[in-house]
This record gives structure tokens, C-alpha cells and sequence, in this order.
């Protein structure tokens, strides 16, 4: 049996010129993450990552924490799988096939709660297979997910996998054969460092906790819970 632990991201630069970085509050939630852990004397046999930058650093202040308790973190194997979805892509596709507008109104993607919605539209209409002219089609999202799954199940012991909200939702849609309306909202309410935990037993895989952030729910840290 393996305890697989699954983290999004710290905060990424959202709506900046490089959104694949930790911002300062991101860097932070990261490190108290690694005080999480390093309190409770939890150590790890294997640890994954997606190749993006976002997952590299977040895993960094977790691991920076854990070296000062003087515990030890195994190489992280990187997997392509655990990737986010292009979401400029299907939002560009959505607008395009909506020819700008929404509701008669031009879309405004400067305007957070209008980007929230049209990115939501776009995955429903990406797992529809409307969108054209996407990096990935959802086919290959989903394979690529359930793919992930099967090399994480061949593990054993603690395992930590930091990774992105798409693939968070989407690996739950799989185990709790979710559908895809479902998984869409539990993406959107991914909060950062938010961790999830599974239990399995061979391809078995049993859901323990979801988006939980112990490390940021005392009153201290509370206003480091975030979303992007």
C-alpha cells in the first residue's frame, strides 16, 4: 500500500508577463507546507513533479524546510502528466469560437470574474471537443491523467506529488468517476499548497482528503489562502 499525497502549486504570477513562478506569497506557502510536514515527522520514499517551473520551486520551499529538520527528500522524477492544461489555449479557442463576445458583450479578460467564467465555458466546451486550434485535445488530457495515475500506483511507501490544479481535479474525476461539470468546478475551487490524499493498493485508489491546507488555517496565515 502507498499514502500519495498530491499538492498544487504555491501562488503562481498570475496575470503577469511569466505566470509560471512562485510570487512571494507562493514561495511562503510553500515553506509552511514544509513546516507541515516536518512537524509531523512525515518523510518521503518518492517524490514526482509536472516539468513546470511553478511545481520545481514549490517543491524547493517544501524541500528547503524539510533539510533544515534534517529530513531527508529523495530526487523528484519528473512527469510531463502531472502538467497543466494550456488554459490560454482553450480560452483563446473559446473566445474565438464566440467571436469575442459573450452575452451580446465583449469579453474583457482583464476583468477577473469575466476571465473566471470564460475559462470555465472553455472547459466544457474543450471536453466537448468545440474547441479548434487547442495545444492539447481533452482525449489526450485525460489519457495522459489516467496514465500519471497508473505510474504513481506503482509506488509504495509516502509519496509526494506536487503538480497543478488541472491534473488535481482531474486525477479525482478518475478515482470518484466524476463528472466532467464536477471536476470542471473542483479545478476552479483548487486552493494553493492545497493537498489532497489517496490511500492505494495496486491501480485501487481510495480518497482520503481534499484541497486541505492545514498549514494556512490558524489565524496567522489565514490570509495566505489563495487560488491562482
Amino acid at each position: 500500500m502507498a499514502e500519495v499525497i498530491v499538492v498544487r502549486h504555491g501562488q503562481a504570477a498570475f496575470g503577469t508577463d511569466d505566470y509560471d513562478r512562485l510570487t512571494e506569497v507562493g514561495w511562503e506557502q510553500s515553506r509552511l507546507l514544509g513546516e507541515h510536514f516536518a512537524s509531523a515527522g512525515q518523510c518521503f520514499d518518492a517524490v514526482f513533479t509536472g516539468t513546470m517551473r511553478r511545481h520545481r520551486e514549490t517543491l524547493a520551499g517544501i524541500r528547503d524546510v524539510l533539510a533544515q529538520a534534517d529530513i531527508v527528500t529523495p530526487n523528484a522524477v519528473e512527469l510531463a502528466g502531472l502538467n497543466e492544461y494550456d488554459f490560454h489555449s482553450l480560452v483563446d479557442a473559446y473566445i474565438a469560437l464566440n467571436g469575442g463576445a459573450l452575452d451580446g458583450v465583449k469579453i474583457d479578460l482583464s476583468d477577473s470574474k469575466m476571465f473566471y467564467r470564460i475559462l470555465r465555458l472553455a472547459l466544457m466546451a474543450w471536453s466537448r471537443d468545440e474547441l479548434i486550434n487547442v495545444a492539447e485535445p481533452w482525449q489526450e488530457f485525460e489519457q495522459r491523467v489516467r496514465s500519471t495515475l497508473a505510474a504513481l500506483s506503482a509506488g509504495s511507501g509516502r509519496v509526494l506529488v506536487v503538480t497543478s490544479g488541472g491534473p488535481v481535479s482531474a486525477m479525482l474525476r478518475e478515482v470518484l468517476h466524476l463528472d466532467v461539470e464536477t471536476m470542471v468546478n473542483t479545478n476552479l475551487q483548487a486552493k494553493n499548497t492545497g493537498v489532497t490524499r489517496y490511500f492505494t493498493r495496486g491501480d485501487y485508489f481510495n480518497l482520503n482528503m481534499f484541497n486541505a491546507v492545514p498549514h494556512l488555517e490558524g489565524a496567522a496565515y489565514r490570509h495566505l489562502i489563495t487560488y491562482t
